[in-house]
């Protein structure tokens, strides 16, 4: 295989991702990969949020649901809600060593201590998890954000290329659903390896349209990779039938470990990880 054969296709996250939102990504992984930057395919299923409020004629930063829909919605978002400052609790807990105790000042202590190293998605994530609650209860979101993936994914077919995926967070939910509706609507398109990083799968795993947990018939390796004191990453084991999963240090030493896969230098996912993977293939 040859760079020129390459091609890897980033899947952001919740947030309103902009264009150009993998080129740090890209400098990054691109010190080990060594690959030509045409090698390289951005997937940007936020644009599917404007994309339907510009064709309702809307200004409001949110996709209208039917009531059973916002009902769910509803319902969901607290759900997830709870899970996620239960963990991020637990998370921050273990990071600083505190174990909270009976002591008023001493749980104060530790408290303050604990929300100073939570990112403020932890300590409010109903602000940010309402895209990703759309795409959970509605059919039409769904199918809308798993569009923008195989839009690009359907012209390297028949063409000769070894394609990896890299998805974080949220977007690896779109990625491995996207994959299994591929094996039917395109055959063709085979071999490809997964990597999901800091993958919230676990967290949602029945709420999925496939939700047996097995490897997508079209991929070579599935690789999870989630970062210590990342609140959204874990393992996928044994509830998905992933080929590695991996627990790497939070690379930087900051408050955020949930990003820290794609910082400048982070050998330990990206050159240990990835490259070894795809040299591999």
């Amino acid at each position: 295989m040859s760079i020129q054969d390459y091609r890897i296709l980033w899947v952001h996250g919740i947030g309103r991702a902009q264009a150009g939102y993998s080129v740090d990504w890209r400098r990054a992984f691109n010190t080990y990969l060594k690959f030509l930057d045409t090698a390289y395919i951005e997937v940007l299923w936020s644009r599917v949020f404007a994309e339907v409020m510009s064709a309702l004629g809307l200004g409001e930063p949110k996709i209208p649901l039917t009531p059973q829909e916002q009902i769910a919605a509803d319902d969901l978002c607290r759900a997830l809600t709870t899970i996620l400052q239960a963990r991020g609790s637990a998370v921050g807990q273990a990071a600083t060593g505190i174990s909270l105790g009976d002591e008023e000042s001493s749980t104060t202590t530790a408290e303050a201590t604990e929300l100073a190293l939570l990112p403020d998605w932890i300590l409010r994530p109903q602000d940010y998890i309402g895209e990703f609650v759309d795409y959970l209860v509605s059919r039409r979101v769904r199918n809308a954000v798993k569009g923008k993936l195989k839009e690009q994914l359907r012209p390297l077919v028949g063409r000769g290329y070894t394609t990896s995926i890299i998805a974080h967070s949220w977007g690896t939910v779109v990625a491995y659903e996207s994959l299994i509706d591929l094996e039917v609507e395109l055959p063709a398109f085979q071999r490809v390896d997964l990597f999901t990083l800091g993958s919230p799968l676990w967290m949602v795993q029945q709420l999925l349209d496939d939700r047996s947990g097995r490897k997508p018939r079209n991929t070579r390796k599935w690789v999870n990779i989630h970062a210590q004191g990342d609140a959204i990453g874990s393992w996928l084991k044994p509830g998905f039938r992933v080929d590695k999963d991996v627990s790497v240090p939070n690379f930087g030493n900051g408050n955020d470990p949930h990003g820290s896969y794609f910082l400048s230098g982070n050998a330990a996912v990206q050159r240990d990880i990835v490259k070894v993977t795809i040299v591999e293939a």
